[in-house]
């Protein structure tokens, strides 16, 4: 019988927690500290591992999202329009590897930002700046409530 994901991850927590932080020596505080952050991961991992693909696919909708925010306000012809049609494809691009569907989306959004920081006009960047805080304060809501349970933040 092969072990599931959450029996391999409870192996190593009980593999840190009873046999290697025991036998660190007591002056090793890095190591232990280390140990510990190491043993609290894996659990929320353990926690979240069910939950984690909806997690990445929106992940890859707020991004997406993002995306086509600043196709919709910022047009080709007065920027960078190699980088918006790189933009336009990552956005469309079906796969079913929805990681590497958000980089790729997160990479040509880096690009176009480039495009639109390169000029001059103050108030294209103005705009920019003020679609990205918007969409990252969604986004950081949504990874504050991800993350809340373990204590890392209060909401």
């Amino acid at each position: 019988m092969i072990p599931t994901i959450d029996e391999r991850l409870a192996s190593i927590v009980r593999s840190l927690s009873e046999v290697i932080v025991p036998h660190l020596p007591e002056d090793a505080s890095l190591a232990r500290e280390q140990a510990g952050l190491i043993i609290g991961h894996v659990q929320i991992i353990r926690s979240q591992i069910d939950a984690a693909p909806a997690y990445e696919q929106a992940e890859r909708d707020d991004a997406a999202a993002l995306g086509q925010a600043l196709l919709a306000e910022f047009p080709a012809d007065r920027y960078d329009a190699a980088a918006m049609d790189a933009l336009k494809q990552a956005i469309t691009l079906t796969t079913s590897d929805v990681r590497e569907s958000r980089r790729a989306i997160n990479t040509a959004i880096e690009a176009v930002i480039q495009a639109i920081s390169a000029g001059t006009c103050t108030a294209s960047k103005s705009r920019l700046s003020s679609i990205i805080l918007d969409f990252e304060d969604t986004r950081t809501q949504k990874d504050r409530k991800w993350f809340a349970p373990f204590g890392f933040d209060t909401i």
